[in-house]
C-alpha cells in the first residue's frame, strides 16, 4: 500500500437540505428507496463509511441512516484521486457493512478499501461489490488481491539468524506464550554460549509487552532471565548471576529452571517430596488455611482474608502450567510480580507435609494444594529483595527467612490494593473505623500482643477478621493455624485487651 496524496486545501461549506446532508468540499450523500448515494467532488475525496448500533453514516456529513432501510450504496465519485472505505471497523465504527456497493469513478486514480483491509484500484470505470463477495469492474468479475501480510515483529528486530527464524514461526499466532518463550531462550543456548547478538534480540524481546498479549507473566518472567534481577544471584545455594553476553548455556538452562519451571527450591526443614492433589477443592475458602512450621501468620492470616472477602483474588494468583508447575502471581506496589513453584514440598519422616497444610500425607489425592503453593512461592519471591526490606531473611529464598512480618505488608503483595497499617485498638474511635472498613468490605487482621489478656488469643499472632455482629458488637477471628482451632469472639473491650493494632486494606 503506497502513501496516499495529501489532499489539496479547500474551504469547509456547508448547507441544509431536506433528506440531503453535505460535507467538507460540497461531497454530498442523499437516501432514497432504499439506496443511499454519495456523491465526490472533481477534487481528491477521501469517503469513508461506518456502522454503528445499526446506523450507516458518512465521516464528515451529517446524519445518519438506518443500517435496516439501506439495500445498496451507491458511491459517483467524479473526477480526481479518490480514496473510498468500506472498512466501518477502521472507520471508527463497531459493525460491518453489509450492502452492495457500486463506485462510478470518474477520471482520476480510484482507490476502495475493503472491510478486510484489501485495495481495489481503477479508473474511469464502475467497480461494483456484491454482499456475497463478488467484485466486477463494468461487469466483468476481477480477483481481488489478498491484503499485503502485515511485517512479522521477529523478522524485523531480530538480528540472530535463529531467533529471528523460530521467533517468526512461534508469533504466527499472533502471542508469544511460556512454551514459546522457553523455546526462545533454547534457542539462544546454541553454540553452548550466548553471544552479544542473542542477548540483545532477547532482551528486546522481553521489552515489548506486545509479544505476549495478556499473558503477562510470561513476559514478566522473560524479563527475569535477560534483565538484572536480585534472585539471580543465587541457585539451589549455589551462584548464578544475571546473564550476559558469554553467560554459558548451562547458566541459561538454570535460569529457565528458576523461573519458568520452578526448579530452585527454598532451603527447607525436611525432604522435598511430591505431593498429590489438587490445586482447589470446592474453591478458596479461609478455612483451607492451616500454618505449619514457620512464623508466616502474618501471610497465612491475609491468604485467609483474602480468601473470604475476594476468593477471585486467589482464583487468579495462580498459572497451571500443565507440566506440574504454577506460577503464581504477588505484587510490588501494585505491580504484578511472579515466581513459578512445583508440587515438591517439604516432608517429615512420616511423608507429611511440614509447612502450610502441616500434616498433610503426600500420597492423598484429595490434598488442596493451593496454601502450600503459596507459601513456597512467597518464600522464593523473598529473594528478589523488596518483599522483607529491613526485616530479617530479607532476600533469602527460606521458608526460616519469612518468619515474622506485617499483616499490611502481605495484604498488599497478595492483592496488589493499597493497605493501611497499624490502626490501634486503645481508642475507642478506632472501633468506629473498624466498623466502616468491615461495612465497606474491607480485608482486615489483627496482631495479638504478646502478653494477650484472654487465654483464647495466642500472642504475637496474627488473626483474620471473619465475622462482626454489629447487635451484640462482637468480632469474629480465625486463627491460621487451622480450622481445627475455636473462632475467637470478642466485644472491642476485650479486643482491646489482647490486640495491640489491625491492619487493612485502604
Amino acid at each position: 500500500m503506497k502513501t496516499l496524496p495529501a489532499a489539496r486545501p479547500r474551504s469547509l461549506q456547508f448547507e441544509s437540505l431536506e433528506r440531503r446532508e453535505v460535507m467538507a468540499a460540497a461531497v454530498t450523500a442523499s437516501f432514497n428507496a432504499g439506496v443511499l448515494t454519495v456523491t465526490g467532488t472533481a477534487g481528491n475525496d477521501q469517503i469513508n463509511f461506518l456502522q454503528t448500533s445499526n446506523r450507516i453514516s458518512v465521516a464528515g456529513i451529517a446524519g445518519s441512516w438506518a443500517a435496516g432501510d439501506v439495500k445498496s450504496i451507491v458511491v459517483n465519485s467524479l473526477a480526481g484521486d479518490d480514496v473510498v472505505s468500506l472498512n466501518s471497523i477502521a472507520n471508527g465504527g463497531n459493525q460491518a457493512l453489509a450492502e452492495d456497493f457500486t463506485v462510478n469513478a470518474g477520471a482520476g486514480s480510484e482507490r476502495v478499501k475493503l472491510a478486510d483491509g484489501r485495495y481495489v484500484l481503477f479508473s474511469n470505470q464502475s467497480f461494483r461489490l456484491t454482499t456475497a463477495g463478488v467484485a466486477t469492474v463494468n461487469g466483468q468479475a476481477i480477483p481481488v488481491p489478498a491484503p499485503p501480510k502485515p511485517a512479522n515483529w521477529f523478522e524485523a528486530n531480530v538480528r540472530d539468524a535463529a531467533l529471528k527464524s523460530l521467533g517468526a514461526s512461534l508469533f504466527n499466532d499472533g502471542i508469544i506464550d511460556r512454551n514459546d518463550a522457553i523455546a526462545l531462550f533454547r534457542s539462544a543456548e546454541d553454540g553452548s554460549v550466548v553471544d552479544q547478538t542473542e542477548l540483545t534480540d532477547l532482551r528486546a524481546i522481553a521489552a515489548n509487552a506486545k509479544l505476549f498479549g495478556t499473558l503477562d507473566y510470561v513476559g514478566k518472567l522473560t524479563s527475569y532471565i535477560v534483565s538484572a534481577n536480585a534472585a539471580n544471584a543465587k541457585y539451589l545455594g549455589g551462584t548464578l548471576g544475571n546473564l550476559a553476553a558469554g553467560s554459558s548455556a548451562a547458566q541459561l538452562e538454570k535460569l529457565i529452571g528458576k523461573w519458568f519451571l520452578g526448579n530452585d527450591r527454598p532451603v527447607a526443614a525436611g525432604t522435598y517430596k511430591q505431593v498429590a492433589g489438587q490445586l482447589f477443592v470446592n474453591g478458596a475458602s479461609y478455612e483451607d488455611i492451616k500454618q505449619g512450621s514457620v512464623g508466616d501468620c502474618y501471610f497465612m492470616a491475609s491468604l485467609a482474608e483474602t480468601a473470604l472477602k475476594n476468593p477471585g483474588i486467589i482464583n487468579n494468583m495462580f498459572v497451571v502450567n500443565g507440566d506440574g508447575t504454577y506460577t503464581v502471581k504477588f505484587y510490588n506496589g501494585g505491580q504484578t510480580a511472579y515466581v513459578t513453584v512445583d508440587a515438591y514440598l517439604p516432608t517429615n519422616a512420616y511423608n507429611q507435609v511440614i509447612y502450610a497444610g502441616m500434616g498433610a500425607s503426600i500420597a492423598n489425592a484429595g490434598n488442596e494444594l493451593w496454601t502450600m503453593l503459596a507459601e513456597k512461592a512467597y518464600v522464593q519471591l523473598n529473594e528478589m529483595g523488596w518483599q522483607r526490606a529491613g526485616l530479617p531473611g530479607s532476600g533469602q529464598n527460606s521458608y526460616a527467612a519469612i518468619s515474622g512480618g506485617y499483616c499490611y505488608a502481605a495484604l498488599g503483595h497478595i492483592t496488589g490494593q493499597s493497605t493501611v497499617a497499624f490502626a490501634a485498638t486503645s481508642a475507642q474511635a478506632n472501633f468506629s473505623v473498624f466498623v466502616t472498613a468491615y461495612n465497606q468490605g474491607k480485608m482486615i487482621e489483627f496482631a495479638s500482643k504478646s502478653a494477650p489478656a484472654s487465654s483464647a488469643v495466642v500472642g504475637g499472632h496474627a488473626y483474620a477478621v471473619v465475622g462482626y455482629n454489629a447487635t451484640a458488637q462482637t468480632i469474629t477471628l480465625f486463627n491460621p493455624w487451622g480450622a481445627n482451632y475455636a473462632r475467637v469472639t470478642m466485644t472491642w473491650a476485650q479486643i482491646q485487651g489482647s490486640f495491640s493494632y489491625f491492619d487493612r486494606t485502604a
